[in-house]
């Protein structure tokens, strides 16, 4: 198990980051290696709405299983798919700026030596695609490391 966690500062204010974040279906505006996300239950964006994400290399399902208006949320893989994932997503404000602490647990299946270097680029991943939320959320659009381009 890989456990790592990203800090972000965003230049708007706490309710509309979150609410831009907490719409899962909008991961792929700022995350290069997600496809697409789809509801796959009724209600989503609340506590126990599940999700399909198609990535580059795979898709999961995942299900919202904490949700905090303006707070958090976290997100966990449901069996079977992989690899396993917890992601929380914490959020605080100081007037106009979000704090974004964003923490990861992450099981790829693989010998430890393996899943050390692999966590390894699955931070900084991550913290790559933070800046691009970033970057999105207060200049308005946003070019992805794949070429896409993204407006508000």
């Amino acid at each position: 198990m890989i456990k790592f966690e990203n800090r972000i500062t965003i230049n708007r204010r706490i309710k509309d980051v979150f609410n831009f974040a907490a719409d899962l279906t909008n991961i792929p505006k700022w995350n290069y290696y997600v496809l697409s996300i789809a509801p796959t239950s009724s209600k989503p964006g609340t506590t126990g709405a599940t999700y399909h994400q198609v990535r580059k290399i795979d898709e999961q399902d995942f299900q919202i299983v904490k949700l905090e208006r303006n707070k958090s949320f976290i997100i966990e893989t449901i069996p079977p798919s992989k690899p396993n994932f917890r992601r929380e997503m914490s959020f605080n404000s100081a007037g106009e700026m979000t704090y974004i602490t964003d923490r990861w647990q992450l099981d790829l299946g693989v010998p430890n030596l393996l899943q050390s270097i692999a966590g390894n680029q699955a931070k900084k991943g991550v913290r790559e695609n933070l800046s691009k939320l970033k970057a999105l959320l207060e200049e308005g659009s946003v070019m992805l490391q794949d070429g896409r381009k993204f407006v508000l």
